[in-house]
């Protein structure tokens, strides 16, 4: 089951993971090492299908905190990045704008624990590329714990 669907995509709301990987799973053995910074290992999968609801995406990096699953992050070519807002604002509804004159998009799933998911969508005002950062909520309160900083409400 994929969560989002062979090419991601926003359909049928926001799930806890991104595509059939869910929060807390373990790195895969095909992925890649892009950097190790001791508990935070990013990564990439050689043959990922770089698309988000048939938009063409540049480059998918999946983050790992204690050698689980807890963020992904897209990078969007200007080319796509109205496409793939115009999805997650169909899929998910629509986003919490903190700054009106910034182009930053947050959503939040309504589940607690394990499945809690946020996502930021972020354009840059310069060269309208943006990406979109997926991430466990959950998950983002344990790494707060761990730092010794109270988790961000």
């Amino acid at each position: 089951m994929a969560l989002f669907g062979k090419g991601g995509g926003a359909s049928g709301g926001m799930k806890p993971g991104f595509r059939d990987m869910k929060w807390g799973d373990q790195p895969r053995k095909e992925m890649e090492v892009l950097d190790d910074h001791g508990e935070e290992k990013f990564c990439r999968l050689e043959h990922d299908n770089l698309t988000w609801s048939d938009a063409p995406v540049d480059r998918i990096v999946y983050l790992f905190w204690s050698n689980r699953f807890s963020d992904v992050h897209i990078e969007i070519s200007p080319a796509s990045a109205d496409r793939i807002l115009k999805d997650l604002n169909d899929g998910w509804g629509r986003p919490e704008q903190p700054n009106k004159f910034i182009e930053d998009f947050v959503w939040k799933n309504k589940a607690i624990g394990p499945e809690a998911t946020e996502a930021l969508f972020s354009r840059n005002p310069n060269t309208r590329a943006a990406t979109l950062t997926i991430s466990s909520s959950y998950v983002k309160a344990k790494k707060a714990l761990a730092k010794g900083k109270p988790p961000a409400r």
